[in-house]
């Protein structure tokens, strides 16, 4: 699958284990992920001016660990949730998918990102503010699904 650029960021922070990336265009975009301990001192210059690459911060792997900032409807921007995937819709509009989520039975928690057009991952299991991680991508959002929302939203 070609990724570009920008995207390679966000689909490090979304897999498990990557602590850093390096996008080239190979095969029309690839991003390259990567796992282990790394600093800013450890990057090299290839004279490839296309290549991008970077760490992503706020991972379990902990390089280091920026706030995420919750709001009063229990969700905040450049955050995840590791695993516990219950399934995905593409491509879907960031404005549905926490209402999809409070919609769907098992759904407890989400995230949203423009990959593909705009992914929802609803996700399931039991859950805290403190299980999100930041992703330094300004366009993805995650947020948890109270039972007090989950009554009040309308079905469509």
């Amino acid at each position: 699958m070609k990724v570009s650029p920008a995207l390679c960021p966000g689909i490090c922070a979304q897999t498990q284990q990557c602590t850093h990336y390096t996008w080239s265009n190979w095969g029309g975009g690839t991003c390259w992920m990567k796992m282990g301990d790394v600093s800013r001192d450890d990057a090299f210059f290839t004279g490839d001016p296309t290549m991008v690459c970077g760490i992503v911060n706020g991972t379990k792997q902990g390089i280091m660990n920026f706030s995420i900032i919750w709001n009063e409807s229990n969700w905040a921007m450049s955050c995840d949730f590791h695993g516990n995937d219950l399934i995905h819709y593409v491509p879907i509009s960031s404005d549905r998918c926490p209402e999809i989520c409070a919609q769907t039975q098992e759904c407890t928690h989400y995230s949203w990102t423009n990959l593909n057009g705009g992914t929802c991952w609803m996700k399931k299991g039991k859950i805290s503010r403190d299980d999100a991680f930041f992703t330094n991508d300004p366009l993805m959002f995650c947020g948890i699904i109270t039972r007090v929302k989950r009554r009040h939203l309308k079905r469509f």
